[in-house]
């Protein structure tokens, strides 16, 4: 009876392979970028269009993409009441610090990135609607 407890003790413990965080496909981006004080930018909203093959979410946030937080990713996923939150972890504390909240609205991702740039009193936020358009095509770059 050892034996047999053991084993459903163990099946138990392994835990199932995660879903990707971003389900491969084409999508339509909307990125607002929001930084305290720079009401400018609270109007100016970039379209494009990005194919996802690999679930790599910081693909939805262009915002990442900028030199100053290349090498930063978002990791420790944790299910909230509201969707998913994310820490943004970057190869020293001293680059960058913040989090994602990510919520799955079937057809569309909505992802508010609250981002303190390290060693500075820098805050901002960036705000993306990522609508699923289907397969990936050549025509959008991965």
């Amino acid at each position: 009876m050892i034996r047999h407890a053991a084993a459903i003790l163990l099946v138990v413990t392994i835990p199932a392979a995660a879903a990707p965080a971003v389900p491969p496909g084409r999508y339509a981006l909307a990125a607002q970028t929001v930084m305290p004080h720079l009401e400018a930018m609270r109007n100016s909203v970039d379209h494009r269009e990005r194919c996802i093959a690999d679930g790599a979410l910081e693909r939805l946030f262009p915002v990442l993409e900028h030199p100053a937080l290349r090498g930063c990713t978002l990791a420790y996923p944790k299910p909230e009441a509201r969707g998913t939150r994310y820490v943004l972890s970057c190869a020293s504390a001293r680059v960058a610090s913040g989090d994602l909240l990510l919520v799955d609205e079937g057809r569309a991702l909505i992802g508010d990135l609250a981002v303190k740039m390290g060693g500075k009193n820098m805050t901002f936020t960036q705000h993306v609607r990522a609508e699923r358009r289907g397969a990936c095509d050549a025509a959008v770059a991965p």
